[in-house]
């Protein structure tokens, strides 16, 4: 493996580290703001039930509040996972194979992004345009990809 693919992944791993880092620090502001808890704790519900003290908090939700109220570092870790899964794919699959790959990423952030589409925070409604421009981009890529090899087998016809 190449020196520009591990570097690649270096980075893309840095970056992922760091923001998911900043993410979790400015979504922990969570705890203070007991008035929140009810609808930016979804997952605390689903294992608690109610959230009646900070200690019912679970950590995956610090993440969902930073995503609805500062989305800026929720968003960097969705383009740096997004980079390093398109290259994982890239390097594992063949053509075909990567594709379909990037064509499923695609449909999966188109997806995420309907479900957060009526969101009235102004971070849900950032990382609804992320996803679905991410998503689009994706299967975009995956059709140019499907596409590209048969517009190089057709010649045109010669006028002799």
């Amino acid at each position: 493996m190449s020196i520009k693919y591990w570097s690649q992944v270096g980075i893309g791993m840095l970056v992922l580290g760091f923001s998911t880092l900043v993410s979790w620090y400015e979504g922990s502001a969570l705890l203070d703001h007991s008035w929140e808890w009810r609808y930016s704790a979804p997952l605390s519900e689903m294992v608690h039930g109610s959230v009646t003290n900070s200690n019912d908090i679970v950590t995956l939700d610090f993440f969902v509040y930073a995503a609805k109220f500062s989305p800026l570092y929720p968003g960097m870790m969705i383009i740096s996972a997004s980079y390093l899964l398109i290259l994982f794919g890239f390097r594992v699959f063949k053509q075909a194979g990567f594709r379909i790959c990037l064509a499923l990423m695609g449909m999966i952030y188109l997806a995420l992004s309907f479900i957060i589409s009526s969101s009235p925070t102004t971070g849900g409604n950032a990382l609804f345009w992320l996803l679905l421009s991410a998503g689009a981009l994706m299967i975009v890529a995956a059709s140019l990809i499907h596409v590209v090899p048969f517009l190089r087998l057709r010649r045109p016809f010669n006028q002799n």
